[in-house]
Order: structure tokens, then sequence, then C-alpha cells
């Protein structure tokens, strides 16, 4: 009878002023890992002094750089170790380190990417973060083409492909977005499992709002880079729509009472042209995207073929 495959696992955490919780979290997570990572982010506390004390590769950042720089800085340093599993979670006690093996099985039967999705004690989520969560998933799956139920977990688990091939280049939450875009880009397996929602009052360092402004602008920006046809063209339809909508009222008045609105005529015509302009600038960058695209395609199978 054959034994059962056995995962070499990594999980690697970013930390930015958690030495509440960090302790903690390392020991629970060392029992479903050969090997923990913590990305100190800057941290002013003792969260790399205790994280140190605790056995743990600890990977130092200067000053705080951001949540995605610290993901960065873990698949890094996973590259460098090439295990058969990466686990990230987050170290503000926010994801429970029991449910590790289930994303570890996950990647085992298949996946590239276990992205977890916030199921089992959501009721404890405030209204404000399902709504914000809601927002920023929906404009993911515009950015990614695809639709996952959860887009701003961190607790996530990559098969040694998705380590070797996933490079993203968000400092900042927006990350989180942008490693979903890139699977699915690569054609990666991505998939969802349910994990706990932990909230503590004092669990996260950023203020949901703020976090969450700046993730959605910087999801615009992406949108706006990777898909500039659907962005800027819903952008120009809505000037354009609105043009003729204010021209329409120019004609009815002029009609009705035979005064010409000279104003309403001027900004009819102004958002007009803008609506056109943004189109058309839509379908060049369009054009160029898929040109680079194509591009780069081509450079990756040559150097594949030359390897």
């Amino acid at each position: 009878m054959s034994q059962p495959t056995v995962l070499r696992t990594i999980v690697g955490m970013p930390a930015y002023n958690e030495s509440k919780y960090i302790g903690s979290l390392i020991l629970q997570a060392r029992q479903y890992a050969d090997e923990v990572i913590v990305v100190d982010d800057g941290s002013s506390d003792r969260t790399a002094t205790i994280a140190e004390l605790a056995g743990v590769t600890v990977v130092r950042h200067g000053e705080n750089r951001g949540y995605g720089a610290a993901i960065q800085s873990i698949l890094s340093e996973a590259r460098k170790r090439q295990p058969d599993v990466l686990v990230i979670m987050d170290a503000d006690a926010q994801h429970d380190p029991g449910e590790i093996p289930s994303l570890v099985r996950a990647v085992k039967e298949g996946s590239d990417l276990v992205v977890g999705s916030r199921q089992i004690g959501r009721e404890n989520i405030p209204a404000y973060r399902k709504i914000g969560q809601k927002v920023l998933t929906g404009l993911t799956g515009v950015l990614s083409k695809e639709k996952l139920s959860d887009t701003e977990c961190g607790f996530r688990a990559y098969s040694r492909k998705a380590i070797a091939i996933l490079n993203p280049k968000e400092k900042g939450m927006a990350i989180s977005a942008e490693i979903i875009s890139e699977a699915f880009a690569h054609g990666l397996k991505v998939t969802e499992i349910p994990v706990s929602a932990i909230y503590t009052v004092d669990g996260s360092s950023l203020s949901p709002v703020s976090h969450g402004l700046g993730v959605l602008n910087r999801i615009m920006a992406m949108i706006s880079e990777r898909r500039p046809l659907l962005f800027f063209g819903l952008a120009g339809g809505i000037l354009a729509i609105l043009g003729i909508l204010a021209g329409i009222g120019v004609v009815t008045t002029y009609y009705s009472s035979s005064v010409l609105a000279t104003g309403t005529a001027l900004l009819s015509i102004m958002l007009l042209t803008i609506g056109i302009l943004t189109i058309f600038t839509g379908l060049i960058l369009n054009v160029l995207v898929k040109r680079i695209s194509s591009t780069l395609e081509q450079s990756k199978r040559t150097k594949t073929e030359h390897n």
C-alpha cells in the first residue's frame, strides 16, 4: 500500500506591528508547515523580535513598504526554497491556522491558487465591510474576467507552479486583486474554499475606509491599463449619452418656444466630443495592449524553445 504524498509546505506571514498576535499564530502555524517565514514590514514594535524568539525565519524591511511589498518578499523567499505549497496568512489574527491543511489539500488536488472565501462566521463581519468587499470583489471580476466570491481575503495557498509564475508589482493592498488577475491570465487553476472570518477590535492596523478607497483606486487603475476598451469605452459612452440627452433638450426647447439654449447646446457638443474622443482612446489603447501582450507571449515562447 503506497504512502500518502506529503507536500513540503511553507507558511508566510506579512506583519506590521502585530506583536500582540504574532507569537501565538507562529506556534499554531508551525504544526502544519515545514518552515514559517515572517516578513516584518518596518514594524515599530517587537513583532520581529517575537518572531525570531519563536524560531522562524524573519525578513526585515527597513521601513514600512506596504502589504504588497511584504507579499512580494514572501514569494521571493519561496522561490528560493521551492516548496510544494506556500500558504500566506495575515498576522493580525483574522485567519485560523487550523484551516491551513484545507488550503494545502486543495493544492494537492490540483489547484494552483487557492483563495479563502470568508464564509464561516460571516455574520460577524461589519455591514460596511461586507459592502466594501462586494464592491472590490465585483471590480476584481471585471479586471480578471472571472468571478470569485471573495477576492480580498489574504488567506491563500500557492502551488509550486504559481510561485514560479506569479510576479505581482503592486506595493499596497491591491496586490490581492492583481494576483488573481495574473493567475487567470496565465491559465492557472484558481479555486475557492470556505474559511473563517475572525474580526477583532484591534486586529487590523489599517483603517478599513482608507484601505478600501486605496484598493478601489488601484483596481480602477489596473482596469484602465489592462482593459482600456471597457474602461474608456464605458466612460466615453456615458459622456456621449449625456451629450445626446442634453442635445435633445436643446432641440425640444427650440421647437416649443423658439429659444435656443446656447449654454446647454455648448455643453451637449462638449460632452459628445469628449465622449467620442474617450471611446477612440480606448480603442487605440486596446490595440496597443493586445500587441504588447502578443509580443511578450512570443518572447516567452522563444525563451522556452531556446531553453
